[in-house]
């Protein structure tokens, strides 16, 4: 059997690189994730991972596999470069999302009581209303 050197195959795979994002664009557009990952089946298939996800306490463990250092060189070096561009490209949806609910709130501190000086009675009568709109306009409540 003739096999490739790592070099070899490094050079083919990158040269591949020209042509993987239009391929990997039809596959997408082909796709449809969403029917069998809603299924009743994939949900029982989630509830039994997470459980054993759980009981072996494997989040932690990944987690205290990662340090501090490697999470931030990583966040850094990736994500730094991209951030601001991603961010851009979201603004619309942003926009229409999230102004419904700055809308809403706006609306809440409009009918807020004057503050006082008891810093107990403005949480409970200013701050949580405003917190409470937030979540219910997010459908957190």
């Amino acid at each position: 059997m003739v096999l490739k050197s790592k070099a070899e195959a490094r050079a083919n795979f990158e040269a591949a690189v020209a042509y993987i994002p239009s391929r990997y664009e039809a596959g997408v557009k082909k796709a449809d994730w969403q029917t069998p990952a809603s299924s009743e089946q994939a949900e029982k298939n989630f509830a039994a991972e997470m459980s054993k996800v759980i009981s072996e306490k494997r989040r932690q463990a990944g987690v205290k596999a990662v340090s501090n250092a490697d999470w931030q060189n990583a966040a850094a070096t990736k994500g730094a470069p991209i951030i601001g561009d991603r961010i851009r490209a979201a603004l619309g949806k942003w926009e229409a999302e999230w102004g419904p609910m700055y809308d809403q709130v706006v609306s809440t501190v409009g009918t807020l009581p004057a503050k006082t000086t008891d810093w107990r009675a403005n949480i409970n009568n200013r701050l949580v209303k405003v917190v409470e709109t937030w979540r219910k306009a997010a459908g957190k409540a």
